[in-house]
């Protein structure tokens, strides 16, 4: 036992308002991701389903890691914009009309490039 016994009147800085602050924009910036990102992770969806008959041996883990490669390669210009709306969130509170702007065009980019596939 310490010479020196917990004082009673020191409160622990309390952070459970920046936590929740830090949580709704992680919620908010990951409703933007998830919107934009559909085509991809149809496509990840997709690739995992045809995967699921090789659970348990290491094709499965092999097709696991490739799906996952492709969708963190395709969607590097989603989880940049993602950290950037957490930035904004965090620091104003909102997300801008330019970066909303910029996840609607992210969102009919890859809409666009599906159709024409």
């Amino acid at each position: 036992m310490s010479y020196y016994a917990a004082n009673p009147y020191y409160a622990p800085d309390d952070f459970s308002e920046q936590r929740a602050k830090q949580a709704c924009a992680d919620h908010e910036a990951g409703t933007w991701f998830a919107y934009a990102t559909k085509p991809q992770t149809a496509r990840y969806n997709a690739r995992m389903e045809v995967a699921a008959a090789y659970r348990g041996v290491p094709r499965w883990a092999r097709e696991r890691e490739a799906a996952l490669k492709e969708f963190a390669e395709t969607t590097v210009a989603a989880s940049e914009l993602c950290a950037e709306t957490v930035r904004e969130l965090m620091k104003a509170g909102e997300v801008s009309e330019a970066l909303q702007y910029r996840w609607e065009e992210l969102a009919v980019a890859g809409a666009m490039a599906q159709a024409a596939e």
